[in-house]
């Protein structure tokens, strides 16, 4: 790309930028919201967005600059980001009873104040989390600086990638829309008295889901689907005189009233558990923040040190925090109430924002545990009110679901918008115009994310026993936690308490293995999902990660090489590791692809089942040949995957992921 040349420096905000950077982060979002939404799972998508870019940026104008695919990027993966805070929480509003359906405007609103929250409260944190802190690598922000550097690799890959996004299309429409493929296939049997539950959903998005977080991560998540489905189930259902053809129906029935209850406790122990053990990082975060709100005297304004007038973006906290208080007002029409939330909202989400954009450097986007910080405003929410000695009601609890809303969206956006503040320093970028794209970003994809989220709650139904329902675990675990703290005697504490025990039990377990220096390891919160979740949505991730693992082994012996990760004399990582590096970085691409591909023709069928018509047209109904026609798919899959691995590389690969979780 160009280099930086002239005192007026490189093209950075230019139309083509923000043009692009829009056009493909509308495409992201849809797709992070139909997949967060359906799973509950949901991929950082910074890296794929730096170099999908990367490759149409050089496309559209063959002389452009580095800067420019930076601002495109960082536009691109900002509704991702504000998407998943919002899936995470916002159905929850339903689910829990409070409201009777999703309104637009309050969504929107809430996601927009959220969003702009987060990137504000980052802004003073930039210098302390990027230039006085180096203990912070942001891992992620290096791989997508490192993609963009190498734009002849990004154009290159863009080709399979968009095979991928293809074929993931096709597979869902087959299934969405021709009724050749089922969207899963489950039995169930009776052994002993007992009753045993089997499934798989059929899905190329969940295969790539799993292909992109790994085999470890994956087992622990089927682990946990068995502990639920294979252990707990047999042992609490009594299929006494229930039919064959309805032991399917007695299996979810207990899943739904009892089972996963269990796993909502573990998860919760989960979340805390993350944020104790990320308490220096918290402390750190704190420190870093109270820095970067005192702006350096005498220092040389460089244009690659420069942010927004730190006077307008304490103005901006403060209108923020404003509109926060008379929007909780309309909604819930209490003035005295929503100033106690706001409040409250305010001062989580500085420690929140703080606590994100660290836990971000240290350990990546994908890494950063939203979840568990919007459980914990949640606890810490509700024990405001109690020590007021204030009556849980209707209102309060709605309260407390907004409160949930706003501090995901914010920890969602403030670690997205550290991150990339992180790459822009490290390719020398301007970061007042990343900040100003990053605001612009997240209130124009609010008003995006909250129509999608509407459409898929009336096509399909979110949270709801219907065979064709989007599962949002996230929302439905803060629906559950408002039942039972505002709905006392609706909440199954016995199997609550049960999965706190059983969380706990597994952190204890993960100390010892950690402690002995084991390589397997015993993380509480994908087990935890994973008890939560249909066992159903595990197995195809356990399929994903097994075909990466595959995929990984077979690059490593083609290199001549064993697993070890023995170094060379220049201290480079051996060929064999650089080799299974390589074939991660396309792997994750392809992956992305594919979820892609798949998600976007999923939220375009919600369309005709919101307009009342019958899709898919036929249905086959055959669960044989839709394993078969599945089959094929990943045979074909994981072939073009070896093919796309076994091209010719350059020496060092590009990596494309940091150490990716389920973004929870």
């Amino acid at each position: 790309m160009r280099a930086d040349r002239g005192a007026r420096g490189p093209a950075e905000l230019t139309l083509t930028a923000v043009a692009l950077g829009f056009a493909i982060g509308l495409t992201l979002t849809g797709a992070i919201t139909y997949l967060a939404l359906y799973s509950g799972l949901a991929v950082s998508a910074a890296i794929p967005a730096a170099l999908i870019c990367t490759g149409v940026i050089r496309m559209v104008r063959r002389r452009t600059t580095l800067l420019e695919n930076n601002l495109a990027q960082t536009i691109a993966s900002s509704g991702e980001a504000l998407a998943v805070g919002v899936v995470f929480t916002a159905p929850a509003l339903v689910l829990s009873g409070v409201r009777q359906d999703l309104d637009y405007w309050e969504v929107s609103l809430a996601a927009a104040l959220g969003g702009v929250f987060g990137v504000l409260c980052v802004i003073p944190l930039r210098r302390s989390l990027t230039r006085l802190s180096p203990e912070l690598r942001f891992p992620e922000s290096e791989a997508c600086a490192k993609v963009s550097r190498a734009g002849a690799v990004g154009r290159n890959s863009l080709r399979p990638a968009l095979l991928a996004v293809v074929g993931g299309a096709v597979f869902k429409a087959l299934q969405s829309f021709a009724g050749v493929i089922s969207g899963a296939v489950e039995g169930a049997v009776r052994i002993g008295g007992r009753v045993f539950y089997g499934g798989i959903d059929l899905s190329l998005a969940l295969v790539g889901v799993g292909l992109i977080l790994e085999l470890r991560f994956a087992s622990l998540m089927l682990m946990g689907g068995a502990l639920s489905w294979l252990v707990a189930i047999p042992l609490v259902a009594d299929p006494t005189g229930v039919p064959h053809t309805e032991l399917v129906g007695l299996a979810r029935q207990t899943w739904s009233s009892d089972i996963r209850f269990v796993g909502i406790g573990a998860m919760i122990v989960g979340g805390c558990w993350s944020i104790v053990q990320a308490r220096t990082s918290i402390a750190r975060g704190v420190r870093a923040g109270f820095a970067g709100l005192r702006p350096a005297r005498g220092a040389a304004q460089e244009r690659t040190d420069t942010d927004l007038p730190m006077r307008a973006v304490l103005t901006a906290i403060a209108l923020t925090a404003l509109a926060t208080f008379g929007f909780i007002w309309w909604a819930v029409g209490s003035p005295s109430l929503a100033l106690a939330t706001a409040i409250v909202i305010l001062v989580l989400v500085v420690a929140f924002a703080a606590v994100s954009g660290y836990i971000v450097g240290q350990l990546g986007s994908s890494n950063n545990p939203i979840s568990g910080m919007a459980i914990s405003a949640f606890f810490l929410f509700t024990l405001v009110f109690v020590v007021a000695r204030a009556d849980l009601d209707a209102r309060l609890a709605l309260c407390a679901l907004l409160t949930s809303l706003f501090v995901c969206t914010a920890t969602a956006t403030a670690g997205d918008t550290a991150q990339h503040l992180a790459t822009g320093a490290m390719v020398g970028a301007t970061p007042r115009r990343q900040q100003l794209v990053q605001l612009l970003g997240v209130v124009a994809f609010a008003f995006v994310v909250a129509p999608i989220v509407v459409l898929l709650q009336r096509g399909y139904g979110i949270g709801t026993t219907d065979a064709d329902a989007l599962k949002a675990p996230q929302a439905a675990i803060f629906a559950h936690l408002a039942d039972g703290v505002f709905n006392a005697g609706r909440f199954p504490e016995r199997m609550l308490w049960t999965g706190v025990a059983v969380g706990v039990a597994l952190v204890v377990a993960d100390s010892v293995l950690k402690r002995y220096g084991s390589s397997f390891r015993l993380f509480v919160m994908p087990i935890a999902i994973g008890m939560y979740l249909p066992f159903s949505l595990s197995v195809p991730l356990f399929v994903g990660g097994l075909l990466g693992s595959l995929l990984r082994g077979a690059a490593r012996r083609r290199a001549g090489g064993g697993p070890s990760g023995d170094e060379g004399s220049s201290g480079e990582a051996s060929s064999p590791d650089r080799a299974a590096q390589a074939s991660r970085d396309r792997v994750v691409l392809l992956s992305s692809g594919i979820i892609t591909g798949e998600s976007l023709v999923g939220l375009s069928a919600a369309v005709p089942k919101w307009a009342g018509w019958d899709v898919p047209w036929a249905s086959l109904d055959s669960p044989l040949l839709s394993l078969a026609v599945f089959g094929l798919c990943l045979a074909a899959v994981f072939s073009y995957a070896h093919r796309a691995t076994t091209a010719a590389a350059p020496p060092a690969s590009v990596p494309l992921s940091g150490e990716d979780s389920s973004g929870t």
